[in-house]
């Protein structure tokens, strides 16, 4: 994952609730299993294997984040566990066609989930105050020592 990619998914996280929250975490798993599809193609295989432990690790953290009051999180909890035991046998296709699907349904979720940020006193990000020869040029507001999450 680029140094971009890590700065975008920290900008989301600071500005997500609960349900967006796991939507990013999809999101990560499967850029990780995108960058070891394309390290094993150009054969590199720590990239390879350093993707593949982060894209699982995402996935611990997925299962980990289970509520088991309700009855569905078994469910989830088996499709990880099964995803977690496909990636050790470096079968990623079947395991990011499962996560699309899991994503996607809780990516309608969370359009519905109007719950506040989880991170409060975060930093305000504006994009597009000034431009710069190739991009867009980013202003951070209200930097503070005393940001984190809500309690």
């Amino acid at each position: 994952m680029t140094r971009e990619m890590k700065q975008i998914f920290t900008r989301r996280i600071t500005q997500a609730n609960s349900t967006q929250l796991i939507v990013i975490l999809y999101d990560m798993t499967l850029t990780y299993l995108k960058d070891a599809n394309t390290a094993q193609e150009i054969g590199c295989d720590q990239e390879y294997k350093k993707a593949v432990q982060c894209a699982r690790n995402c996935i611990a953290e997925l299962r980990n984040s289970l509520d088991f009051t309700y009855d569905l999180s078994r469910n989830l909890f088996a499709l990880y566990v099964f995803a977690d035991k496909e990636l050790a046998g470096n079968r990623i296709q079947e395991v990011v066609k499962i996560l699309k699907k899991l994503r996607d349904a809780y990516h309608s979720v969370s359009k519905q989930d109007d719950s506040q940020p989880l991170m409060q006193n975060t930093q305000d990000v504006y994009a597009g105050f000034t431009y710069g020869r190739t991009d867009v040029n980013e202003n951070l507001i209200n930097y503070s020592g005393a940001r984190g999450y809500c309690v």
